[in-house]
């Protein structure tokens, strides 16, 4: 219990104080600036999750990822892979909801980096602003990463519960990319609720892409059945 107390502390204490490092960013609008300071943030995740907690990862199959932008559907049940993908990724596009930009700090450093800011509430203009932000980023050859279920869900949940919601139909189709499925078992070290209890090793797996083409039914099918199993399997 103190080692993730100590942990939570330190990641939240550096989640105030990078932005303020960083805060030229701000000054110059620099979204260059602002993603490397959420790269520097996320390395101190991971470091001190694992000195602290003793929860180390390992990445499977990023040989699949393409080399050309793309959009990332990841599996969401931690914090952990909102920060793990600034160290995967060169300059990931995270698609956040827009109650994140309230939090002090963080939320401001959040709004001038890139990202795609999404109201889960404001219906046909949410996605409308989803899908023309992504297309510009898409085009700078930046990687979306969303999380398709739109929340964090327990492991031992099901679709039913957390079901995969139609944005990334909506993008996928729209934007004529390939869709990168992302399986992951953050969820058993770094519960949604509670503290950091387990020591291990979390995997995050990269999947073979879904190429445009497929109508939605088709997509979202082979979506979540690719995510779903493969989680199980690594859980």
């Amino acid at each position: 219990m103190i080692r993730s107390i100590l942990f939570y502390f330190l990641i939240f204490f550096f989640g105030a104080v990078i932005p303020i490092i960083f805060s030229p960013a701000f000054i110059i609008r620099s979204k260059r600036l602002a993603d490397y300071g959420a790269k520097i943030w996320s390395f101190c995740l991971v470091f001190f999750l694992k000195k602290i907690c003793q929860v180390d990862y390992q990445i499977i199959g990023l040989e699949k990822l393409p080399q050309e932008s793309c959009i990332i559907a990841c599996k969401h049940q931690s914090m952990w892979e909102t920060a793990i993908m600034h160290l995967i990724l060169d300059r990931p596009v995270y698609a956040y909801k827009k109650e994140l930009l309230k939090i002090p700090f963080y939320g401001w450093f959040v709004q001038i980096m890139s990202g795609i800011s999404v109201d889960r509430n404001g219906g046909t203009k949410s996605l409308k602003n989803l899908i023309k932000q992504s297309k510009k980023y898409l085009k700078n050859n930046q990687k979306i990463v969303i999380f398709p279920q739109g929340t964090r869900v327990p492991i031992s949940s099901n679709i039913d519960q957390y079901p995969y919601q139609s944005g990334i139909a909506a993008l996928y189709i729209n934007c004529k990319s390939k869709v990168v499925p992302v399986a992951l078992n953050s969820g058993a070290f770094w519960p949604k609720k509670g503290l950091i209890n387990s020591k291990g090793t979390i995997k995050i797996k990269f999947l073979d892409p879904i190429e445009p083409g497929l109508n939605k039914k088709e997509f979202m099918n082979k979506l979540q059945k690719t995510i779903e199993y493969n989680s199980n399997q690594l859980i």
